[in-house]
Parts: C-alpha cells; structure tokens; sequence
C-alpha cells in the first residue's frame, strides 16, 4: 500500500480532528449522525436493510409498539452497545487483542436475541453463508486465532502504520472466521478498535460497497487494504461535508486543477 496514501489519510484525519476541536458541538451532533450510518450500513453488509425511522424507533426509550419488529430493533441495540464498548476500550492502554476480547463482542451483538446460543467456535464449514472467499477448516480455527492474537501483540505488529495493523489482522480474522454468524460484525469492531484506538474515525463499509468489500476479502491482504482505505477516503470526505460548506464544490475545483 502506498505510503503516500497513508500519509494523505493521516493529514485529512488531522484536519477533521482539528474540525472537532474547535467546533464540540458540531463534533458531537456530526458523530452521533455517523455512528447513526455505521449501525445501518454495519446490518446493511449482513442483508438487514433498515429504514431512517426504524434505525430511530429502535432507540426510542418508551419501546417498541410493533412486537414483530422487536428480533430487529434488539440486532440494532446491540450494534450500538458494540460499538460503545469498542470506543471504551480504545481509551484503555491495558487492552490486549484476545479471544476474550472476541468473545465479548460476539456476546454484546447476541445479547438478548431469540435462541442465542453460547459461544462457541465453528465447527463446520457453512455452505449458505454471506462471504465467499476461503475460509479455513474448523480445526485451523482455534490454532489460528492464537497465532493472529499472539502477532497483533507483537513489537513487529505495532510498528506497523494502524490503517495496516487494521486491514492485515481484519484479512487475516475473516480468513480464520471463527463463528458460524456474526464473524463479519465482530471482525469489523475489531478493526474499527485498532483504528479508533490511533485517533481514526471508524472505518463504514457502506452498503453500496458490498460486494466491492466481499471481492476484497477474496484478495491478498495488501489489496484488501485499498477497500479499507477507499471507504476511510469517503468517511472524511463526509465530515468535511458536514463541518464545511460547499466542500463538493471545492473539491472538484481541486480535481480539476490537478
């Protein structure tokens, strides 16, 4: 990956954290809107596509009126108490990557949900699923992780640039894809941990990006991380949007003048 590229990523990240800086408010209201989008386009990736007025409904504190909505609206709470958890822990120094880690995410998006089921790793290789790239035989699995956890520990894994640790171990996790269900959402929190931890804005795979993100998952790892890098790429031009009027067009006067 272009070490250019990663610095373009890090200057456009500095300037939208200097947006925030000055502008709190407008910083609050903006993320609390982008967190919004992460939870739709997040279930969106899955099949679950979601109205502005479900997303909405699903948070209102008197409760849900439509009783066949609530398997629904209790994915969406959970998706929202994942990804508190994952802006917590990015805070914390202590964290280490571990399967404990794994497994408690894997619990806060089950939590509550009809016939959940304990945790466990897979123990098939699933025919009817949502990804189709390579993934490895169940008895890889628990070997697999240990050798994932045991690198993004490492001195070698941390002098990495983050966008890097962030798109090889999310490769390599999907690669492993421990649960039979929602490997995809816990590795994308994953993900989105290291990135937050290192002053990023959490990376969203938008919906329309779907099989562009699936394709990648299908590539070695270093061209995964252009799909990665991309949807960073339209997260900060989102929030340069948001805090600066007529960004659009200033932004194609800038193409056109390079």
């Amino acid at each position: 990956m272009s070490r250019t590229r990663y610095l373009d990523l890090d200057d456009r990240t500095e300037d939208v954290r200097q947006l925030m800086r000055d502008r709190p408010r407008e910083g609050r209201d903006f993320m609390e809107k982008y967190e919004l989008s992460w939870v739709y386009h997040e279930n969106a990736l899955e099949g679950m596509v979601l109205t502005h007025a479900e997303l909405r409904q699903a948070f209102d504190p008197t409760g849900i009126s439509d009783s066949s909505m609530v398997h629904t609206y209790t994915e969406i709470r959970n998706q929202k108490a994942a990804i508190e958890y994952v802006k917590h822990e990015a805070k914390s120094k202590q964290t280490k990557y571990t399967q404990t880690l794994v497994k408690k995410l894997y619990e806060l998006l089950y939590q509550g949900l009809p016939n959940r089921m304990p945790v466990a790793l897979r123990r098939d290789m699933p025919l009817h699923r949502t990804y189709f790239h390579d993934i490895v035989q169940p008895v890889q699995i628990q070997p697999g992780l240990e050798q994932l956890f045991d690198f993004m520990n490492s001195e070698e894994f941390h002098r990495l640039h983050p966008i890097r640790q962030a798109t090889h171990s999310h490769h390599r996790f999907m690669e492993i894809f421990p649960f039979s269900d929602l490997s995809g959402k816990v590795g994308r929190m994953m993900m989105n941990l290291i990135l937050i931890r290192h002053g990023y804005m959490p990376v969203i795979i938008h919906s329309m990006d779907r099989q562009k993100y699936y394709d990648g998952l299908r590539l070695p790892a270093t061209q995964f991380g252009h799909v990665v890098m991309d949807a960073m790429d339209n997260s900060l031009d989102n929030a340069f949007r948001y805090f600066i009027p007529g960004w659009n067009e200033m932004s194609r006067k800038r193409a056109a003048s390079e």
